[in-house]
C-alpha cells in the first residue's frame, strides 16, 4: 500500500504533505468543514496550496476506533483516488 502523505495535527486542522508518483509534493492541508449542509456532506475538504483537491469523511471501525476516508481528485488522475487515514503515533497517514 502507498504512502501519499504524512500530517500533522494542530488547532483541529491537519497539515503536511501530499506526493505521487504524478504529482511533486506540495504543502497540504485537511480542514474541517465547520458548518454541513446535510449529514452526507464531507467533515473535512483537502487543500494542495489553495487548491481544493478532495474531501473527507469521518468513519468508526466495529472496535471503535476513528479513521477517514478520503477523496483525492486531480486533473493529473485517470480517476478520483479513494483512501484511507491511519493514525501512525505522532502522525497520521494517508
Amino acid at each position: 500500500m502507498a504512502t501519499l502523505g504524512k500530517f500533522t495535527k494542530e488547532n483541529g486542522v491537519y497539515e503536511g504533505v501530499i506526493e505521487s508518483i504524478t504529482c511533486a509534493a506540495l504543502p497540504a492541508r485537511i480542514s474541517p468543514v465547520r458548518t454541513k449542509p446535510n449529514s452526507e456532506a464531507p467533515d473535512y475538504r483537502v487543500y494542495r496550496g489553495e487548491a481544493e483537491v478532495g474531501a473527507a469523511w469521518k468513519k468508526k471501525t466495529r472496535t471503535g476506533e476513528h479513521y477517514l476516508v478520503v477523496t483525492l481528485d486531480d486533473p493529473a488522475f485517470a480517476q478520483p483516488l479513494l483512501c484511507w487515514w491511519a493514525n501512525a503515533g505522532d502522525e497520521f497517514v494517508l
